[in-house]
């Protein structure tokens, strides 16, 4: 049988009561165990929460390359399709109506192609994020947005790639359901550092009762922006509009 080895000592009077001591070795060989499996625990946390980062951490690179394969393979191919469409419309179109026709039909699905491809990238993972940061993200997903959105503030430097990752789909998500469920007329958007921490705040005049367990979209935000060390909560009485408050750690 393995003897374990001794972590502890009790040094005592040898008049007091055996008995005693020996509840008080018990006492103490509980806690030592108790506290034993705490660091246990603490260590298994610590190795979760690491994966977790590791996990959305891989999503965001693997986004970013799918932005770019789709900025210079796809989007490219079909910008390069339709120029070569507009030459030919131009040189032979004059001379057939209906082939102009077909032509000017065919340059027109092209660069409605080319949109919705644009639009696709972005979702995945935008390009102004990684050029501009968290600013310049917020203030192009703002004119894309069929609502008005008020920027009322956004962090001047750059933040951690992964931080700036988390705080803008925060804002893409909460804007998303803005728009198509809260019946809002304007929305407000405010971004800013304070005491190492990154606010990221959504807030509309929406009619309300959104729920932070409600929907995929905001669970999945929950779980990237805890997998960055944050949290993030929804506040949404009903009639009253809805606000969603995301709060992730970064450099001061």
């Amino acid at each position: 049988m393995t003897r374990l080895a001794d972590v502890a000592a009790i040094v005592h009077d040898p008049e007091l009561d055996p008995d005693l001591v020996e509840s008080a070795g018990a006492a103490a060989r509980l806690a030592l165990h108790n506290a034993r499996l705490q660091a246990d625990v603490r260590a298994q946390l610590d190795k979760v929460e690491e994966s977790r980062r590791r996990i959305v951490t891989a999503g965001d690179e693997q986004r970013q390359k799918i932005e770019r394969d789709l900025h210079d393979g796809a989007q490219q191919r079909l910008v390069a399709l339709a120029l070569e469409l507009r030459i030919a419309q131009r040189q032979l179109g004059q001379s057939d109506p209906e082939l102009e026709r077909v032509l000017s039909q065919a340059v027109g699905e092209l660069q409605v192609a080319v949109e919705e491809l644009r639009e696709l990238a972005r979702g995945v993972h935008p390009a102004v994020l990684t050029e501009e940061g968290l600013a310049g993200a917020l203030e192009s997903l703002a004119s894309r947005t069929p609502l008005p959105v008020h920027i009322a503030s956004a962090p001047e430097g750059r933040l951690p790639g992964e931080i700036e990752a988390a705080a803008y789909f925060v804002a893409c998500e909460a804007i998303a359901n803005a728009v198509k469920h809260a019946q809002a007329t304007e929305i407000r958007v405010c971004a800013e550092g304070r005491n190492g921490r990154l606010f990221i705040e959504v807030e509309d005049d929406g009619v309300g009762g959104a729920r932070e367990n409600g929907g995929s979209g905001l669970r999945g935000l929950v779980d990237r922006v805890e997998a960055h060390g944050g949290t993030l909560h929804v506040e949404s009485e009903p009639g009253r509009g809805t606000r969603v408050i995301g709060e992730l750690p970064c450099a001061s």
